[in-house]
């Protein structure tokens, strides 16, 4: 799950055009459950000052109970767009 909320996060990143990289990643698990079968995810920016970026990503089942949540810090690449 970390790792489809982290992708996700880097998706939302690389949406503003920016090149970045994931330097810190929180992840927490919100219920306690079966596996999810069928679920979605939402990704987007909290904040972002210079060369950081914070994203925030959520994964749900579909009975719209959370079942996990992600928190991120990018950093971009020196010398790439923003």
């Amino acid at each position: 799950m970390s790792t489809v909320l982290d992708e996700a996060m880097s998706k939302a990143v690389a949406a503003t055009g920016s090149e970045a990289l994931t330097a810190e990643l929180r992840f927490g698990f919100a219920a306690t459950s079966p596996p999810v079968t069928s679920s979605s995810f939402a990704a987007g920016l909290s904040k972002r000052n210079r060369r950081l970026i914070e994203a925030e990503a959520v994964l749900t089942a579909s009975d719209g109970t959370e079942h996990a949540h992600a928190w991120a810090s990018f950093l971009t690449l020196p010398g790439a767009s923003t």
